[in-house]
């Protein structure tokens, strides 16, 4: 029976951000003081109460704020420092106009808006070293489908001039859609791809388009029925009793938790820009998202062992 403890799974892949954890520049505990003096809090005690403040305006524990600043601190300017790691993500997570931002920082709203926007596009830019499709094998236990994959969509205020293609059924107004894999095993997010508009591109043309090219011959993927139709999708009517259902709706149960984990940053809930700048938001939230779980913070593990029958 497959092995359902995450933080079992993974002793034996060293990630590049569970190295960096191990000898952090900024020690958590710095970032946790700075944090909790930008929210307003003056306590600055290490409690729980505290850590849920700190988590209520950064969106990530000060460890994995650490993390962070380690990966992206090379990829900023001159004139960066720790503390404008904090900027971007508050500006992320809490999604106030930039005044009221640049406020509880104590700084000039442009200068807010160019630091934290610079530390987004940063972290976004880490995409590819954090999220990699051959995670996927990690932990293979040689079942048929190695991903969970999903469809998942976000308002935008309407674009002008106006398109039908831009319109979301799920919000009844326009959004963008994004296609999420994880890996079954581990819970790790391995494959991100878009933004693609809402009524113009189904979960299965996106799928067809790109991952569907990069699975391995006989690989499959579990996908709920909006996938339906394609000889590479286990959906949930793909099962030969009702233990194997019982793993695929625990899979895709899973994975929509991870889906929400995103709309838990208000960029991602209340999106107000434009819709240009959405990718580089979407891409730095899940790359957050991915380097929380290499690192203490994993998703709930499931059950899944589903064998080649040919």
């Amino acid at each position: 029976m497959a092995n359902n403890n995450n933080n079992n799974n993974n002793s034996n892949h060293v990630t590049e951000s569970m190295m960096i954890a191990r000898n952090l520049s900024v020690h958590p505990n710095i970032f946790f003081k700075k944090g909790l003096e930008i929210a307003g809090n003056r306590t600055q005690t290490l409690c729980n109460t505290n850590m849920k403040y700190f988590r209520c305006h950064f969106g990530v524990s000060p460890g994995v704020a650490s993390i962070i600043w380690d990966m992206i601190f090379v990829r900023l300017p001159n004139g960066f420092h720790f503390f404008h790691v904090l900027w971007g993500l508050m500006f992320m997570k809490v999604y106030a106009t930039a005044p009221v931002l640049a406020g509880k920082v104590g700084t000039d709203e442009g200068i807010f808006r160019e630091k934290s926007f610079k530390v987004v596009k940063a972290i976004a830019s880490l995409k590819s070293k954090v999220i990699k499709l051959s995670n996927r094998f990690m932990n293979s236990n040689d079942s048929i489908c190695n991903l969970t994959v999903d469809g998942t969509d976000f308002r935008i205020p309407e674009p002008t001039p106006f398109w039908s293609g831009w319109f979301s059924h799920k919000f009844n107004a326009a959004g963008l859609r994004y296609e999420v894999g994880v890996c079954i095993q581990t819970g790790w997010i391995c494959w991100i791809i878009g933004p693609f508009a809402c009524g113009k591109w189904s979960d299965l043309k996106i799928f067809r388009v790109a991952l569907k090219k990069k699975l391995v011959p006989r690989e499959r993927v579990e996908a709920d029925g909006g996938y339906r139709g394609d000889v590479r999708i286990s959906d949930p009517e793909d099962a030969a009793n009702m233990q194997e259902s019982c793993m695929k709706s625990a899979a895709r149960s899973r994975h929509e938790t991870i889906n929400r984990r995103f709309k838990q940053f208000d960029c991602m809930k209340n999106f107000r820009h434009d819709k240009d700048i959405h990718v580089n938001l979407f891409e730095a939230v899940a790359t957050i998202t991915q380097i929380g779980f290499e690192n203490g913070e994993p998703p709930y593990g499931v059950v899944y062992e589903r064998p080649h029958l040919f």
